[in-house]
């Protein structure tokens, strides 16, 4: 279902990975800066990469509305078609009811306003084009680029998330934001 996302801002191309964007997998994977706060992924080797990239593939098909499991997209500069990063929605860990909105961009594209712009993009793709009224995201205590990131785009402050209450997750001591449709 969420296969061929292709979402379009006045700067940037959003859209999905594709068989051919193993280069710019390992390339995210293995910048040491974005997965600083975004650790998604252990892969790291060429081969690693390719058996996580056919698995984001997968995903893109096993979603459905009624059972949205998430996906990652790449994010391009539209003059240029150069990768600056990627954004990911994926249901909560340890609340799947919850859908949470992830980024990263390559240091160079820093302080441009490209995070705010995928943000915002995203949650109105994500509200005008999925079954979805709520979306949450998590951020470091500090990571404060990002909790500006966060507010500029809409999305509050809700709390301090709590160990006890993500047992067997890896939250511990981030705080949650959220946005709602209908707010």
């Amino acid at each position: 279902m969420y296969r061929n996302i292709r979402i379009e801002t006045e700067r940037l191309i959003i859209k999905s990975f594709t068989k051919e964007d193993l280069h710019h997998l390992h390339r995210i994977v293995n910048d040491v800066e974005m997965m600083k706060y975004v650790p998604f992924a252990k892969e790291r080797t060429l081969p690693e990469c390719k058996k996580l990239l056919d698995r984001i593939l997968k995903r893109y098909t096993e979603s459905t509305s009624n059972e949205f499991k998430g996906f990652l997209l790449l994010v391009y500069l539209n003059y240029s078609n150069e990768c600056i990063g990627f954004v990911g929605l994926f249901p909560l860990t340890y609340d799947t009811i919850n859908t949470e909105i992830f980024y990263g961009l390559f240091e160079e594209y820093y302080g441009k306003g490209y995070a705010t712009e995928i943000g915002k993009a995203i949650i109105q793709f994500t509200f005008d084009q999925m079954n979805l009224d709520k979306i949450v995201a998590t951020v470091n205590k500090d990571n404060e680029v990002s909790k500006r990131v966060l507010s500029k785009i809409g999305m509050n402050f809700d709390y301090i998330i709590d160990k006890e209450v993500t047992e067997g997750s890896s939250y511990d001591g981030e705080l949650m934001y959220s946005i709602s449709k209908y707010i």
